[in-house]
């Protein structure tokens, strides 16, 4: 390691214990370093310790329940087996155990809802983090300045910020982690931690089994293409018929969650929220959705070349197909839309490397210039988001003043207050 290199280093965690956000700029400067990610998960720690919870509107955050839950068990004389004991039982709907692990230990040390979070940061931002540099690290000497709204897009799909949804968004980030180097690169050494997903939320069955479907007859693009487009014309789904056909094909420990998901009255329950929301919470989820189609569109039809030559990257959209026509299916069911995220974020990082790496024809060079607009909007609006749950100690705080000063607002209150 160059003296630079360590200097670098020792700057950054420095600059870390000052001021945790232009860490993040000075990190994002020195992308290539090996400690770049380390300050990005780090940061992620401390948002969740200075992480602002509470309602939105009319909708109550996730992590009110993650906090109420914590609260209660540390106030309980509660042993590890009463904890497993819960585990996929009937009437606790205990199936996500790795949380209620979490809560449980945790709880035993302290009742400081503040560490919890802190806790989420460290295990979401250990995936979030290598994810982003998955693709860094790969994007050989330099990225090209076409990519930089895509990565920084990728980096927003699942942002920091959704460790309101611990859960099903660390879920998301494990799936990825391992599946991602074995498509693209053939590794198989992490894919038990995409099994393992499953334990953190109980839905990864549903990605899990997509990808057994895909390895059994390996690449079918062409096929997996169609399916991709078939699915954009099916408007909606009888939620009745798919409750009732889940309820038959799942073991009964599923069934309150079936149940709930594929409730009509939920259903409409969200589209009343949606109908509510302001013009650009309703688009920028589109905005994403049909730029990505048509990167993904175009390269099919104009990059057959490239892919047969480069069976990687054909491995990779061959995957994205199949799971972005299953999650643009299920995403007509109340909570299903989730999947679309994991979806995204396949097809995001195969376009970044296909950006990257590929020859690119006149079609794409079009595409770019009229994509970035899209993306930006995307983008902004998730930052806008993030906003909701940023303490003004996440932006313009430190660690050690955390210890002694609390200031419980979040950034969108302080700037609506200002204006």
């Amino acid at each position: 390691m160059s003296t630079s290199t360590d200097t670098n280093k020792k700057n950054s965690i420095i600059i870390f214990l000052l001021w945790p956000f232009f860490a993040i700029i000075y990190a994002i400067r020195n992308y290539k370093a090996a400690w770049a990610k380390d300050i990005i998960w780090f940061f992620i720690i401390f948002y969740g310790f200075t992480m602002i919870i509470h309602n939105v509107g009319e909708e109550t955050i996730d992590a009110n329940r993650y906090r109420s839950k914590f609260i209660a068990m540390a106030g309980k004389e509660v042993n590890f087996a009463d904890v497993t004991a819960t585990f996929y039982n009937a009437e606790e709907q205990s199936l996500d155990i790795f949380e209620t692990i979490i809560i449980f230990l945790l709880s035993r040390v302290t009742g400081n809802y503040h560490v919890l979070f802190a806790l989420f940061g460290l295990i979401f931002g250990y995936f979030y983090s290598r994810n982003i540099w998955y693709l860094i690290d790969r994007s050989g000497r330099k990225i090209v300045s076409e990519n930089i709204p895509i990565i920084l897009t990728f980096a927003f799909i699942v942002g920091f910020w959704t460790i309101n949804g611990f859960r099903f968004y660390t879920a998301t980030h494990m799936f990825l982690y391992g599946v991602l180097p074995f498509l693209f690169e053939g590794k198989k050494k992490y894919l038990w931690v995409s099994a393992l997903s499953v334990f953190m939320h109980f839905s990864y069955l549903l990605p899990l089994g997509i990808l057994a479907i895909y390895l059994l007859p390996g690449n079918r693009t062409t096929l997996y293409f169609i399916l991709f487009i078939g699915t954009f014309f099916i408007k909606e789904l009888d939620l009745t018929q798919v409750g009732n056909f889940l309820s038959q094909n799942l073991p009964d420990i599923f069934l309150p969650k079936v149940s709930s998901y594929t409730n009509v009255e939920y259903a409409e329950g969200l589209d009343t929220l949606l109908l509510k929301a302001n013009w650009y919470v309703k688009v920028y989820d589109d905005a994403l959705k049909w730029s990505v189609v048509t990167f993904l569109v175009v390269i099919f039809l104009t990059g057959k070349r490239f892919l047969s030559r480069n069976k990687n990257f054909n491995n990779l959209l061959s995957f994205t197909l199949l799971l972005y026509s299953v999650a643009n299916v299920f995403s007509l069911v109340p909570s299903g839309g989730r999947f679309l995220s994991l979806a995204n974020l396949f097809a995001v990082a195969f376009i970044f490397f296909y950006v990257q790496y590929a020859p690119r024809g006149k079609t794409i060079k079009k595409i770019i210039p009229i994509a970035v607009p899209a993306l930006a909007l995307f983008s902004i609006v998730s930052i806008r988001i993030a906003f909701e749950t940023m303490g003004f100690f996440s932006v313009f705080g430190n660690p050690p003043l955390t210890l002694f000063i609390n200031v419980d607002i979040s950034l969108i209150e302080m700037v609506k207050r200002l204006l």
